[in-house]
């Protein structure tokens, strides 16, 4: 049986539909965590900086120890997600009630879901000591870092996962591919040698490598190893568990992570039957070492050849635009935020999405003449009368309370200019004209747009 598939395939009947985004509170996942039932214990370990509780979930009943922790940076909660489908598998595992019955009564998992609940809760990468805490197993400053090594300590896990998420501008080293999952075995010390339990570990990521190459050709890679005395994937291998770095990256058209998120879950519990199995001989260093190292050569749009137009002169070259997304204020909510991140020769970088721009010449978005009493007036089919014509900016009366607009517009005042040509670091708002002047494309906060298709009202604008 290939228990990875089994899993893959039957998905639909673990996964937890509660939270489906990439941004909620620790009190939803506690409310949810909840409304599961199964045979696992819930034991609190102590409070974050501001006083939220941290827990741990353990199940199982066997001789080897598994750790698993994840949210550890509050805006990477991919795994977090996956951890309950995964206690809705242990509870409820169906037509996989073999594989399920060898983990529970083989190993005993220790869950530490949501390590950084202050950093969840504001959907940032720090604690509420604006404390890095991958960067504070050496002097354990924070409260959260505490914990994490009272659980190493005591629970001396034969095995731990340490769960992360990564940015989507990484690739696969000379490939467009995205790097969708990555791994790594940590070193324990400076000479980065391999002992039994780096070895081991080494082994379970050949492994799911192996198993990932079926559902994602080509976008498994693998991290750097050098040494980092403060992270704690380090200082867990240290302690002699075999430690696993795993790193949910992106995949195309997936912002919520769901599908990475399927993934997460079918390598854990792949993971914990491997361990079961006792079969980790089967792969080697070689299998591991194999793996193709991540880069971070990734924009969200590439544009390659394109012209522009300066000082009566004609230039060629590469636009690069990445976009970040920014937490709307009480809300699960986020808006994007498109900035034109590189310009030059890009040859060797590549774009989650890419346009071929030769031919096409880059024009300023233009300003809408007309000053809108208030941002209701306009609607989705005036944008894209606008945007056709290349305006790409408005002007509203009323005071907008927000620092974004909900359609593929920006809102500006009353003394705007446009860019003449795409800023280095600044807003990515382009028109691209053919050599007749004919609008073919707009790029509107780093979104693009073909003018003669439908307009995707996923696209937000921003207040300049």
């Amino acid at each position: 049986m290939n228990v990875f598939q089994e899993l893959f395939d039957n998905y639909s009947q673990y996964y937890a539909s509660e939270i489906t985004t990439n941004r909620f509170s620790p009190v939803r996942f506690q409310e949810v965590l909840q409304l599961l039932v199964g045979d696992y214990q819930v034991k609190k370990l102590g409070d974050s900086v501001e006083g939220r509780v941290i827990n741990s979930i353990t199940i199982g009943s066997g001789p080897i120890k598994v750790l698993l922790w994840s949210q550890m940076h509050g805006n990477e909660s991919t795994a977090t997600r996956a951890i309950l489908d995964i206690l809705n598998f242990m509870n409820a595992p169906k037509e996989l009630a073999e594989i399920q019955e060898k983990i529970l009564t083989r190993l005993t998992i220790c869950i530490v879901p949501i390590i950084n609940p202050d950093g969840t809760e504001e959907f940032k990468r720090r604690n509420a000591l604006n404390i890095d805490i991958n960067r504070d197993a050496r002097e354990f400053e924070s409260p959260e870092s505490q914990i994490l090594k009272t659980v190493i300590t005591d629970f001396k896990p034969d095995f731990a996962f340490n769960l992360h998420d990564q940015r989507r501008f990484y690739n696969i080293t000379g490939s467009s591919k995205p790097s969708t999952i990555a791994f790594l075995a940590p070193a324990y010390d400076e000479s980065e040698e391999i002992n039994d339990n780096r070895l081991k570990a080494m082994q379970i990521i050949a492994h799911l490598r192996h198993e990932l190459e079926a559902i994602i050709p080509g976008q498994v890679g693998l991290y750097d190893d050098t040494y980092t005395p403060r992270a704690f994937g380090d200082y867990c291998q240290m302690t002699g568990a075999s430690t696993i770095l795993v790193e949910s990256g992106w995949e195309r058209n997936d912002m919520e992570k769901e599908f990475v998120r399927k993934l997460n879950f079918c390598l854990l519990v792949s993971s914990f039957n491997a361990i079961v199995e006792d079969n980790l001989n089967q792969k080697s260093i070689d299998d591991y070492v194999a793996i193709p190292m991540n880069d971070e050569r990734l924009f969200d749009l590439l544009i390659r050849n394109i012209g522009i137009e300066k000082n009566g002169k004609h230039f060629q070259y590469d636009i690069g635009v990445q976009r970040t997304e920014e937490r709307i204020k009480g809300s699960t909510g986020y808006y994007s935020i498109g900035e034109v991140s590189d310009l030059g020769d890009l040859k060797g970088w590549y774009g989650l999405e890419e346009l071929d721009g030769n031919n096409l010449i880059v024009s300023p978005g233009k300003v809408w003449l007309q000053t809108f009493a208030e941002v209701k007036d306009i609607t989705s089919e005036k944008a894209a009368e606008m945007l056709k014509q290349g305006y790409l900016f408005v002007k509203v009366e009323q005071k907008h309370p927000q620092s974004y607009f909900i359609l593929p517009l920006n809102l500006v005042h009353d003394d705007f200019k446009p860019d003449p040509s795409p800023v280095f670091e600044g807003r990515a708002n382009i028109v691209l004209k053919s050599a007749a002047g004919e609008i073919k494309y707009v790029i509107v906060n780093g979104f693009l747009w073909k003018v003669d298709e439908p307009l995707p009202l996923t696209i937000n604008g921003l207040v300049i």
